[in-house]
């Protein structure tokens, strides 16, 4: 079987190096952005592979073609999986189109909200037969080592959840896709829930906030911890935003009664769930981050400015978690008549870091929504549109 990956950072090279191990696949990369194909080449010339290194061992896997033309790596795949940050989707989408197979099976790793609508809006006016699937988050914590040679695994969630359109197909694709990662994958009824379930949206612009609510422009010695660094005051923010969509949630239940929405979890349940082995203390929500050994270490994303270190406000914690995630529950909540304090109080210290403008007036109506996927960029003005596909 064929096997096309998109991309080329952290989960990229996780999957090269673990399905590259495989003698019954044939694993592409694809990955067009400035000179990452002839980086991929000459890392794994040099290793002989994708080395993958975790707390059970090593494994080198060796991918079959790297290339910046997806003519040479799309046409025949089974199975085409999006490892890259949501921004770049539609960007890629577009270039691997013409060499998808009617019979394909397109996903992302992690997908984001509204993925569904992104690819509907690329893709279905193809009439294609395709099986669109999606992630609800990364399985592993990774980070590269060398590019295009080595990288590690830190850490991997007990299990994750899929969507799949058309969603008979969800409990195939899950099994396919445990087998190839070797993670417990757990099929879900539809994307809605995937996109309402995205965690990544709630904790990674809840701790930027958190930690930079009251930053003014002084430097810090080191990168504070990220998860980690997680207080009492951060765990109240991220307890807010997830009551905010456990709210939406109920409102949608009550609307659609026969939506399946029981993947939507709150956050201090889902990180029981996913860390299970991991977390030492999971008596809260802050314990819960405090002491999962998966996030041990890991660090604010942070430039250096003179002799010290300032936050990054455009790495993906706000850039990627806030037009494709937080913004897309925000939209559905307003669709809804949703007041949403907390999400609307993150969102508009976000926006002002990032340069952009979602949230105006109390309403989603400014100039940057055309650059998030909210529901209202796609012409979705009610909850019928919302959940039409659920």
């Amino acid at each position: 079987m064929q096997v096309t990956i998109c991309g080329g950072g952290n989960a990229a090279h996780v999957l090269a190096g673990l399905l590259g191990a495989r003698q019954d696949l044939q694993v592409n990369v694809y990955t067009p952005l400035n000179d990452e194909a002839q980086r991929w080449q000459q890392g794994i010339q040099a290793g002989g592979g994708i080395t993958l290194t975790s707390h059970e061992g090593i494994l080198v896997g060796q991918p079959y073609r790297v290339s910046a033309d997806p003519a040479a790596v799309i046409p025949g795949s089974k199975v085409v999986i999006l490892a890259l940050p949501a921004f770049a989707h539609e960007l890629i989408l577009r270039d691997i189109v013409p060499y998808l197979g009617e019979q394909a099976w397109l996903g992302a790793l992690p997908a984001r909200g509204g993925f569904d609508w992104s690819v509907e809006h690329i893709l279905m006016a193809r009439n294609t037969s395709m099986v669109i699937f999606g992630l609800q988050t990364l399985p592993w914590a990774c980070r590269i080592q060398q590019y295009g040679r080595e990288v590690a695994i830190l850490g991997t969630k007990a299990q994750v959840d899929l969507a799949a359109w058309p969603s008979s197909y969800a409990g195939e694709v899950a099994a396919l896709l445990a087998d190839l990662m070797d993670v417990y994958v757990c099929p879900i009824a539809n994307f809605l829930s995937l996109t309402l379930a995205n965690t990544g949206q709630l904790i990674h612009p809840g701790v930027m906030y958190g930690l930079f609510q009251d930053w003014h422009g002084q430097l810090y010695t080191e990168a504070p911890l990220f998860y980690q660094g997680v207080n009492a005051t951060t765990a109240d923010i991220l307890q807010q935003l997830s009551g905010e969509v456990q709210a939406l949630r109920r409102i949608l239940e009550r609307y659609h009664p026969d939506l399946d929405l029981s993947a939507v979890r709150p956050l201090d349940e889902w990180l029981r769930r996913s860390y299970a082995e991991d977390i030492l203390d999971a008596s809260s929500l802050q314990s819960s981050f405090s002491t999962n050994r998966s996030y041990a270490g890991l660090r604010a994303p942070m430039r250096p400015l003179g002799d010290g270190w300032v936050p990054d406000f455009q790495a993906r914690y706000l850039a990627e978690d806030v037009p494709y995630g937080l913004i897309v529950i925000r939209g559905i909540a307003e669709l809804a008549d949703l007041p949403t304090p907390m999400m609307d109080r993150v969102i508009a210290w976000a926006q002002m870091r990032l340069g952009k403008e979602y949230l105006v007036g109390g309403k989603l109506n400014g100039g940057s929504l055309a650059t998030s996927r909210a529901p209202q960029r796609y012409g979705i003005r009610t909850l019928d549109g919302v959940v039409r596909r659920a």
